[in-house]
């Protein structure tokens, strides 16, 4: 799921937004999109979460142009990401809630579960289906087990490699080559460490960030290790390849590569210790791209504003790199008195151009492929996390996912602290401990019934 974004966003931005009704891409305007099948002056209500800077008035703009089509009216109303879950969770349970709902990508399955929500499975050709979207996006559409598409994704992000390209060239690195695999990420730390001692060569958040699992399960995956097996019917986060990811994060702790003071902090601490100028290296989403040029943001030190680079996510053994994938959806609740109305609203929202001004907004990406490939031609910061989402990962799309992400947060959070000599002394034994506890507990999960 998304977090907040705390920038400021220019007039002509929004009003770049407020012009994205007129629709230039592949997606077919139907007659009812267009409004002639619609009912003029009704009202949808629309629950957003906190995307943007003024979430309700921005997203009341981009809105606009939909309601000036059809004459079908938009009420968005803004819900915290504190109280989101449950409002949602007691709207799909009592039958009695707004048209349409933004969800965190890993939320999906758990509120589907619940039986308040559409399946959009008839609909969801009408905006080019799967095929216009990557497969790790999709998937959060999805229920594993469970035939329907019970959401539309809107906007997502991935996470990369942020460097400090004026710090890569003093350490004699290759930007080209320097985090192509696992053993070239950490030889470039390394050489950082070791020829610019001035700044250190890497941090994360720890068990403060609601992400900490979205930051160590690409080096899971590298591995071959999986949060889950195939069948999403048992844990696999204490298998060996699983463990391998796990100790890879650690064992940069106990090298020195890593500035273990970060583990204090949460996500957006990191980042700013990054854009401040304390870490040469950091691994954040695409949000950090539009704060660059903005004067305002203060945050930035001079040296970092002028040498941001992006790097994919690096290979693991098998020679393959994995990034996870997310962002928010939107699913229509079952109880809504104007379906068609809803579809409309959720199509001009999948729209190519809506979906480009808003994520630009939000300093995030479109969903789509073909807005995507717009914005990652942009730049080659921008290129490295477009390619980044198209072999980006999400977790299984199963109801326990939540649950048992809070039990792995817990299990990575002690390992780190561990291995930042915090706790039990570190070693692989601590860390399959942690992880066979974090299984045991996953198991639980899944042998509960979803609601």
């Amino acid at each position: 799921m998304p977090k907040r974004l705390a920038v400021a966003v220019a007039a002509t931005a929004l009003a770049l937004a407020a012009c994205g009704g007129e629709d230039n891409s592949s997606t077919d305007n139907t007659k009812a999109a267009q409004g002639e099948a619609l009912q003029k002056g009704v009202t949808l209500t629309l629950w957003t979460m906190p995307n943007s800077p003024q979430p309700k008035e921005d997203l009341q703009k981009m809105v606009a142009p939909f309601t000036a089509k059809t004459g079908v009216k938009v009420d968005v109303q803004e819900v915290g990401w504190d109280v989101q879950f449950d409002r949602i969770r007691n709207a799909a349970v009592a039958g009695e809630g707004p048209d349409i709902t933004q969800a965190g990508t890993t939320q999906v399955p758990f509120f589907a579960a619940l039986g308040g929500f559409m399946d959009l499975s008839d609909r969801v050709e009408e905006i080019g289906g799967k095929a216009a979207y990557a497969e790790g996006i999709w998937n959060t559409t999805q229920v594993q087990g469970q035939e329907g598409t019970w959401a539309v994704p809107w906007f997502t992000e991935a996470r990369s490699i942020y460097y400090r390209k004026d710090v890569l060239e003093k350490a004699g690195v290759d930007p080209a080559t320097a985090f192509q695999d696992l053993d070239s990420f950490k030889a470039t730390l390394q050489a950082i460490k070791d020829k610019v001692p001035d700044i250190e060569p890497f941090g994360a958040p720890g068990k403060k960030a609601y992400d900490l699992v979205h930051q160590v399960m690409p080096f899971v995956w590298d591995n071959g290790g999986a949060e889950l097996s195939a069948d999403a019917k048992q844990s696999t986060i204490n298998s060996p390849e699983s463990q391998a990811g796990v100790e890879f994060m650690g064992d940069l702790i106990t090298s020195g590569l890593f500035d273990k003071s970060q583990l204090e902090r949460d996500g957006t601490q990191v980042e700013n210790q990054f854009k401040g100028g304390r870490l040469a290296v950091w691994i954040g989403g695409p949000w950090v791209l539009g704060s660059i040029d903005r004067a305002e943001d203060d945050t930035w030190s001079e040296e970092a504003r002028a040498n941001v680079g992006v790097a994919p996510m690096p290979t693991g053994p098998g020679g393959k790199a994995y990034t996870f994938v997310g962002g928010s959806d939107l699913m229509v609740f079952k109880n809504t008195k104007y379906p068609n109305e809803a579809w409309a609203l959720v199509k001009f929202l999948s729209s190519d151009q809506t979906q480009i001004d808003y994520a630009k907004l939000l300093g995030m990406f479109p969903a789509r492929l073909d807005p995507q490939q717009q914005v990652g031609d942009s730049s080659e910061n921008h290129k490295a996390f477009f390619q980044a989402i198209q072999s980006g990962r999400t977790y299984a799309p199963i109801p326990q996912w939540g649950q048992i992400e809070n039990a792995y947060k817990t299990r990575f959070g002690n390992i780190l602290d561990s291995a930042a000599g915090v706790g039990t002394d570190y070693s692989a034994a601590t860390v399959k401990s942690q992880l066979d506890a974090a299984a045991k507990e996953a198991d639980g999960l899944l042998a509960q019934s979803a609601g």
